[in-house]
């Protein structure tokens, strides 16, 4: 009987520390649902919502029924026409296109060769409508009719290297790395060890406390930058578009991290909090659901305008923009405006969350 009490109370006292501990709640219970969402529900390979614009320059009446068809599919989304193959890259740069269809002498597609998960998708898709029509329109096997075959044109990466598909992914988890999960930990572990309450017998105040701890990890990540520039370079990546745009992407994106890395340190006590923290709400979000692995495209619309506003969505979009197509600041200045302000929320949210727990 006694052992069984000791027993009963050491269950007890665990179950206690399991729902007295919010991070130990997080892994047993949130962890668990949110891979349960992501991998069950939300992630797949199959796109769901792909915006394409169309194309007629003769005006054909066999083309507006084709077009018809391609928008009648639930999986696509006909968002723009253009007139002239000039407007081709505003519609990729502007308007979130995935793909255009022309229908003048042939009719060609014209596929977004930068997203990875789109590639045979895309093609695939587009390529079975096309071939469904014809049958339709003839009353017989389109393969068997002489009629008009797609070309298949992949743009901004017409080669399909490999290089270009996880250049963008691999630049964020090394930020997110460095930035966030090193400074966080780095910060908490002065907490913990208590070395942060001798600084601030110092006359410096949080903020100064703060920039001191976190300017050597943004030199970090500025070299960082210079070494993806270099490997770009080394795999034959060319940047398209202007250096110093992509440049201050980059370091945009790295003080984007730093903040919020910050934000979570401020919240916390532990570095294994800490840690523990940037891997749910910054790591596997921004790596799984910004189009790196797998597309925007394939989420619902209330997930992917969520989704949009993550910071590494906004980043890998605006990578893929400068770097892989050469658009300009107008082009990407929704991304831009997104990493701006979470980096500023982030940032002040984090100073008054340590000048709460670290007073003067």
């Amino acid at each position: 009987m006694l052992k069984k009490g000791l027993l009963t109370s050491v269950i007890v006292k665990e179950v206690r520390h399991i729902f007295r501990d919010p991070v130990s709640c997080l892994l047993l219970f949130l962890m668990p649902a949110l891979i349960l969402i992501l991998f069950g529900y939300a992630l797949s390979f199959e796109v769901h919502h792909m915006n394409i614009a169309v194309m007629n320059p003769s005006h054909n009446v066999e083309a507006e029924r084709l077009f018809t068809k391609i928008d009648a599919n639930p999986k696509i989304n006909v968002t723009q026409r253009i007139e002239s193959v000039d407007q081709m890259d505003a519609a990729f740069a502007k308007h979130n296109t995935r793909a255009v269809v022309v229908y003048d002498d042939g009719i060609d597609i014209f596929v977004d060769g930068t997203s990875p998960t789109l590639i045979a998708y895309a093609e695939s898709l587009l390529t079975n409508i096309i071939s469904d029509f014809w049958a339709e329109e003839y009353h017989t096997d389109a393969l068997n009719t002489d009629v008009k075959t797609p070309q298949v044109r992949f743009l901004y990466n017409p080669s399909l290297k490999k290089e270009y598909m996880p250049v963008p992914g691999l630049v964020l988890m090394i930020f997110i790395l460095v930035s966030s999960i090193v400074l966080g930990t780095s910060i908490n572990k002065e907490k913990d060890h208590g070395t942060f309450k001798l600084m601030r017998m110092t006359p410096l105040t949080n903020l100064q406390i703060i920039a001191g701890k976190s300017i050597p990890y943004f030199i970090i990540s500025i070299f960082h930058v210079l070494v993806v520039y270099a490997v770009c370079v080394y795999f034959g990546i060319a940047i398209k578009g202007s250096l110093a745009l992509f440049f201050c992407l980059c370091i945009l994106y790295a003080l984007c991290c730093m903040s919020l890395g910050l934000l979570i340190a401020s919240l916390c006590d532990k570095p294994l909090e800490v840690l523990i923290l940037c891997w749910i709400v910054l790591f596997i979000p921004n790596v799984f659901l910004s189009g790196f692995i797998f597309s925007v495209d394939s989420l619902g619309f209330p997930l992917k305008q969520i989704v949009s506003a993550l910071p590494g969505t906004a980043f890998i979009d605006a990578f893929r923009g400068i770097a892989y197509k050469g658009t300009g600041f107008i082009e990407t200045v929704g991304p831009f405006v997104i990493l701006i302000t979470e980096t500023v929320l982030a940032f002040f949210i984090s100073l008054i969350g340590f000048r709460r727990t670290l007073p003067k």
